[in-house]
């Protein structure tokens, strides 16, 4: 599932100049002890939905592939751990290192950073076979 969500930016707030800088907000706004931290996680939660159970997700770590400091536009690359249950069998099990892409875009008129991940790949009919 494509997920989309909004972040409100922290007071007070500078845009940042350059990935490394990017990289240090991202960490800020989705600490684990922040309220975005479960946005996001959320959003990945669903965007796995398809293909598995209920999860958690944790370890949120940040990679800038791309960011325009003109146009205010990027994209990240977000790891996590994922952890799946399945309830028919009781069963936990531990997905360290998994990643996923969002685009994201500053927009100051909402004082917000809008994120959006990829659309997600379709299987077919003959997949399931």
């Amino acid at each position: 599932m494509q997920e989309q969500f909004d972040i409100d930016f922290p007071a007070p707030f500078n845009i940042p100049e350059n990935k490394d800088s990017l990289t240090k907000v991202l960490e800020i706004i989705f600490d684990p002890g922040e309220r975005d931290f479960s946005v996001f996680t959320s959003a990945i939660q669903y965007e796995n939905k398809p293909k598995f159970g209920p999860s958690a997700i944790s370890n949120l770590r940040f990679d800038v592939v791309r960011y325009d400091l003109v146009t205010l536009r990027g994209r990240i690359r977000v790891w996590y751990d994922i952890q799946l249950t399945f309830g028919c069998e009781d069963t936990i099990k531990d997905h360290p290192n998994q990643h996923s892409y969002y685009n994201f875009t500053f927009n100051l008129a909402q004082a917000q950073i809008c994120f959006e991940s990829d659309a997600p790949e379709t299987s077919s009919t003959a997949d399931e076979f």
